[in-house]
């Protein structure tokens, strides 16, 4: 654990962009970059984690910092690969994959999930082959080249958009969500509608509330994270 070793947290802006300091001291990525940010509403969300801070750094309660961190240190370095992840999510969605049984799950998640593909199809101009069951299914030609120019170039947004795909199992789901189109409970309900209706039909141990509890808060500051983007 690292101690908490500064006093007062600030944010300040330069001709690159905003930044947050901690006593003075500008604030770097792990690997010791310089931290340039688009808003200042980012700064001002990345500076309220550290100023959240105790006695003791706890990585863990930075979710913003972690996002940040990554955009510049990992996904700069890495950004056609990044996008490439994204986009693999978006080929394989979550939403395009349906139960075959038993028919009330079945409905359920037409019900649920077939308007946001429709939300997306209209916004993105994507088209979507859905199928029952888990055998993957080749979607058209040229949703790949369409969710690349969606994903775009900003690291930032980029960052926010792999870990929102990985956290969702949806690139759709995570589109929905930075667009406002669907709110942070909302995603979690729809990302997690399988194990949802299984704990309504049978029940849910300890573990398996924990675990829904844990990603219902990393998708609430994903969603911190994206409002803060916006200019």
């Amino acid at each position: 654990m690292v101690k908490r070793f500064y006093t007062s947290v600030k944010t300040g802006q330069t001709e690159a962009g905003y930044f947050v300091a901690l006593d003075d001291r500008r604030l770097k990525t792990p690997a010791k970059r310089d931290i340039d940010l688009p808003t200042q509403a980012l700064a001002t969300a990345l500076a309220e984690e550290w100023d959240g801070q105790e006695e003791e750094i706890l990585p863990p309660s930075m979710p913003v910092m972690r996002l940040v961190a990554t955009a510049i240190d990992r996904v700069g370095d890495a950004l056609d690969a990044t996008v490439a992840g994204f986009v693999d999510y978006g080929l394989s969605d979550l939403l395009l994959y349906r139960a075959e049984a038993p028919p009330q799950l079945v409905k359920h998640q037409n019900e649920n999930w077939s308007p946001v593909l429709a939300w997306a199809q209209e916004t993105f101009d994507l088209t979507f082959n859905v199928t029952g069951g888990v055998l993957p299914v080749d979607q058209p030609a040229d949703n790949a080249a369409r969710l690349v120019k969606i994903a775009g170039r900003d690291v930032f947004r980029v960052s926010g958009l792999a870990h929102g795909a990985a956290l969702l199992g949806s690139a759709i789901l995570t589109l929905a969500l930075e667009a406002a189109e669907i709110s942070a409970e909302r995603a979690h309900a729809l990302s997690n509608l399988d194990a949802l209706f299984q704990i309504d039909e049978w029940g849910a141990d300890a573990e398996a509330m924990e675990r829904l509890e844990q990603i219902a808060l990393d998708i609430q500051a994903l969603n911190r994270y994206f409002s803060a983007l916006k200019p």
